[in-house]
């Protein structure tokens, strides 16, 4: 089995109407060898900045471990979502570990969704690669995700904000509940800082939640101030006041990524460490290193493209479209750049949109045939009830993106966001994926 095979395999597992009971994945976990893994794991769940947690806590601890991670969904290559040591999965390695789970489901009469399969792969993959940790994010809720399947050291909660409201309804309260799923009995949880903008009653929630299981709640132990940021070089960076057990900090921390909210996931990778530290999982102290690097595609991602500028970014939802809102607003600020959004089925348009309205002049409204798309007359009507205008309307996305490109040569400003699916299509067809990322494309 090549790559190609092995992703054809894995779509091909729709989700279906399987029952969502762990302990049918339990069960193929058990019948693969993988339960337990033969590495500790740390449970990254949240709304948002799960994905910014993981790969800061890989870059702090690979110094000292071999660090697997599983971050889902996928920019531009479905192996992207397997990282061993801070680098995509290989193609081969990919195909290896798939090609064990297909031998497994055609011998049995097991059933697995794409979701569990993926992580299946990633836990067979980081066997063979003998990592010694494992950093895996969590997906839709918490409580009934796959990776909830699997016996855990350390859990953290990122942040708590209204997404997949069809399936984890309209209060924070509920959506709290959910996410607090991946507590496990006598497990330390990390709660971010983030929390407590995000309404008081869910830190609470949270916070009992964790006490009838007998979690311990971890704070982050230190308060990271911002200093500045800027483009050129990409770079924030941090005073870091007070110390941790366990880690050996630096007075400044400067991180290759934008966006205030990265200081809540800094924090949240800070507290994994020391904990893991605590636990026995590394040897103390960890050296922090004054300049963090960490490889996250669509995390504010700019590009500067002739004289304007091309902004990637995984926001989708509204809490997402307000950080990337308060992010434009400090890197560009006086400019009205053009938004290409498009998103799935079930998303609110008007609730996501609304944080840009002020910011962003026009849209081009976009939908691609990935992963249940909203239909373009639903995006354009959603944008028009927020009172933006509509750009490049009945063209081909194509033309649309080459209209684009010229508008940023020539100094114009483009903002890419609202679903994580379609960033990879639109970075590629404005000439920035495999130049962003070398390797990821090829």
């Amino acid at each position: 089995m090549n790559l190609a095979g092995a992703e054809e395999f894995l779509l091909s597992l729709q989700p279906g109407k399987i029952d969502l009971d762990l302990d049918r994945l339990c069960r193929v976990l058990s019948d693969l060898g993988l339960m337990p893994p033969s590495f500790p794991v740390v449970l990254v769940g949240g709304t948002n900045g799960k994905g910014s947690v993981i790969m800061f806590a890989e870059a702090l601890l690979r110094s000292q471990l071999r660090v697997g991670a599983f971050i889902k969904p996928h920019v531009y290559r479905i192996t992207e979502r397997v990282r061993i040591d801070g680098q995509p999965l290989s193609d081969d390695g990919f195909a290896e570990a798939t090609g064990c789970l297909k031998k497994h489901l055609d011998s049995s009469d097991a059933k697995v969704t794409f979701f569990e399969a993926t992580l299946i792969v990633a836990l067979l993959a980081m066997q063979a690669e003998s990592v010694e940790l494992a950093l895996i994010e969590v997906g839709l809720g918490g409580r009934f995700d796959a990776a909830n399947a699997l016996p855990r050291v350390l859990t953290a909660i990122t942040s708590i904000s209204r997404d997949h409201e069809q399936y984890l309804g309209l209060s924070l309260a509920g959506i709290a509940v959910e996410k607090a799923g991946i507590m496990a009995k006598g497990v330390p949880v990390v709660l971010s800082r983030g929390i407590h903008s995000q309404g008081p009653d869910c830190r609470e929630i949270l916070r009992k939640l964790a006490a009838l299981k007998r979690a311990t709640v971890v704070e982050p132990g230190v308060d990271l101030k911002r200093l500045r940021g800027g483009l050129r070089p990409v770079h924030q960076d941090f005073e870091v006041i007070g110390q941790m057990k366990g880690l050996d900090l630096p007075r400044q921390v400067r991180v290759n990524q934008l966006g205030l909210y990265q200081l809540h996931n800094l924090e949240v990778s800070l507290a994994l460490a020391s904990q893991l530290a605590k636990l026995g999982h590394l040897k103390p102290p960890l050296s922090v290193p004054s300049k963090v690097s960490a490889e996250m595609p669509a995390r504010f991602e700019v590009h500067h493209i002739g004289a304007g500028w091309v902004v990637l970014d995984a926001a989708h939802n509204s809490e997402g479209m307000r950080m990337l809102a308060e992010a434009l607003q400090e890197y560009f600020p006086g400019v009205s750049p053009t938004l290409v959004f498009g998103c799935q089925q079930g998303k609110d348009v008007p609730r996501m949109l609304a944080p840009l309205k002020g910011l962003v002049k026009r849209v081009v409204a976009i939908e691609l045939p990935i992963l249940h798309p909203l239909p373009l007359s639903e995006v354009q009507e959603g944008v028009r009830k927020v009172g933006l205008e509509l750009h490049l309307s009945g063209q081909a996305f194509s033309h649309q993106m080459s209209r684009l490109l010229d508008e940023v040569e020539s100094g114009g400003t483009v903002v890419v966001a609202g679903s994580i699916y379609y960033l990879g299509s639109a970075a590629e067809t404005l000439g920035l994926g495999s130049a962003s990322h070398p390797g990821l494309n090829q």
